[in-house]
């Protein structure tokens, strides 16, 4: 799995086979569907670990990056609250099978099929140089909303976070060979330019703790009468 930093392009959301694949390494609570989202994205700030001392270097931690931003509507198709999984369809017709979990969706609006549904999602990204001994990174999410008017809407915020320790560098091809938390070594091309800056930090037997935000926002734009 690539470390946050080292991420080409948003990764945004996840179909029912990228959940169950993803759900086995990680604790992802966050779902939006693959067409959907692919068109959307949410705007937020990762906050990066910050530094101890000062004689680390600024350029030691990469600003957050934000990947995308933009917005889309989707049809609900069906829902089926016990299990937490929406059918969505979008505006080209294609459906997608979304999931939330039991613990973010109580605290999100009630959807029913018919609902037209508006949504906008960000993906940021950010690293910094874990210091020696710094404890290991904890993902977080938390989500809210309304239920209540014409217009329910809701807001769920993932920090996926990861420590991965970098074993290789070229800084001519903007490329980082790194072992993930899977123990699997991996070789990336680092492609934003934060990053490609970043990159020219490193050395061999860095730990670097990154953080990906994923953010889901959405209102129900209309529904049937019941």
């Amino acid at each position: 799995m690539k470390p946050a930093w080292a991420q080409a392009q948003p990764a945004g959301v996840h179909t029912r086979q990228e959940i169950e694949e993803r759900t086995r390494n990680m604790n992802v609570k966050l779902f939006a569907p693959r067409r959907v989202a692919a068109a959307l994205a949410i705007t937020i700030t990762a906050g990066a670990t910050s530094l101890c001392g000062a004689s680390q270097s600024a350029m030691a931690q990469a600003a957050p990056v934000i990947v995308g931003n933009q917005t889309a509507t989707a049809i609900v198709e069906s829902v089926d609250h016990e299990a937490g999984m929406v059918l969505l369809r979008d505006k080209a017709g294609n459906l997608d099978t979304v999931r939330v979990d039991p613990d973010v969706r109580a605290k999100l609006p009630v959807l029913h099929a018919g609902d037209k549904i508006g949504l906008r999602i960000v993906r940021t990204i950010d690293a910094v140089i874990a210091p020696p001994g710094a404890p290991m990174p904890e993902s977080t999410e938390s989500a809210a909303g309304t239920r209540t008017g014409p217009h329910p809407h809701g807001m769920m915020v993932s920090f996926k976070r990861e420590r991965v320790k970098v074993t290789g560098v070229d800084t001519t091809r903007n490329q980082v060979v790194f072992v993930d938390p899977d123990d699997i070594t991996r070789v990336v091309l680092v492609r934003q330019k934060p990053m490609q800056d970043f990159l020219k930090t490193l050395k061999p037997g860095d730990e670097v703790d990154t953080t990906v935000m994923d953010a889901v926002s959405f209102s129900v734009l209309s529904r049937i009468p019941s």
